[in-house]
């Protein structure tokens, strides 16, 4: 069976008005049988640590920053799920090419190529440089990752009584394009619950829902060569991309650190 193609129910749908028994039969016909992530993200909002949240036990190391990508496997309520953790990039420094050639190569690790492209980002202050980053990474992928990408926010126990919709409209226009350009896709993750918990569940039936939306994975071999200019040392632009973001100010980034390094409970 091709574990690109949702698995398809021959039944007939229910009466009209029937809408638990429509909503159950939806699912029935977007369930992927493997679904294939691949994490992207800052070195500290918790990427690392959201992949181990999905696989349901500590796989990925949290007390050091890798330098290379990292494929690892679960079942996930039936489906077979790949995650490939990605180096993270720097907040307040150049991320270096060789990292940003394995940031790319973790979308070969899982072929014929990802269902989906988890863009993390810890709720805080988000500023335009913030987009900035996101935007020099996540292009590295070509113009197409967007429509396989969902947005995953970790970190929000900080917002306490504030609304994740509150949250994204306080942020402004920066965190908005970021949004608009995931066709609004996002998830709330709790990284502090380890596990066996609903939320991943339910984030395997969102990236369901987007693969049957966008038909299909995200396709490694669609990405365009970076065209280089012919004469390097005359092009004075070509580092432009590389200047490096300030460090979040306010954000629930040092206190991810911070985290990210204790043992998991298993709770």
């Amino acid at each position: 069976m091709d574990a690109d193609k949702p698995i398809q129910t021959t039944d007939a749908p229910g009466p009209e008005g029937e809408t638990k028994k429509a909503e159950a039969a939806a699912k029935v016909v977007n369930h992927l049988p493997e679904v294939r992530l691949v994490v992207v993200g800052w070195r500290w909002p918790g990427k690392s640590l959201t992949g181990n949240t999905i696989i349901g036990r500590e796989e990925f190391r949290l007390e050091r920053a890798a330098e290379f990508c990292v494929k690892r496997e679960t079942e996930v309520e039936g489906r077979q799920v790949i995650v490939v953790d990605t180096p993270g990039w720097f907040s307040a420094q150049d991320t270096p090419p060789s990292y940003k050639q394995e940031i790319v190569r973790g979308a070969s690790l899982c072929p014929p190529g990802p269902h989906a492209f988890l863009l993390v980002i810890p709720v805080g202050m988000f500023s335009e440089l913030d987009r900035s980053r996101i935007e020099e990474h996540v292009s590295l992928f070509g113009e197409r990752v967007w429509r396989h990408t969902i947005v995953v926010f970790t970190w929000a126990e900080v917002l306490r009584t504030i609304s994740i919709e509150r949250y994204i409209r306080r942020e402004g226009k920066e965190l908005q394009w970021v949004l608009e350009k995931c066709h609004r896709r996002y998830f709330v993750i709790n990284n502090c619950i380890f596990g066996e918990h609903p939320q991943v569940g339910r984030l395997m039936e969102k990236v369901e829902k987007m693969v049957a939306d966008e038909g299909g994975h995200y396709n490694p071999e669609e990405v365009e060569p970076e065209k280089k200019p012919l004469d390097e040392n005359q092009n004075p632009a070509r580092d432009v991309r590389e200047l490096g973001a300030r460090p979040k100010q306010g954000s629930g980034v040092g206190l991810s650190k911070a985290m990210e390094v204790e043992p998991l409970s298993s709770e």
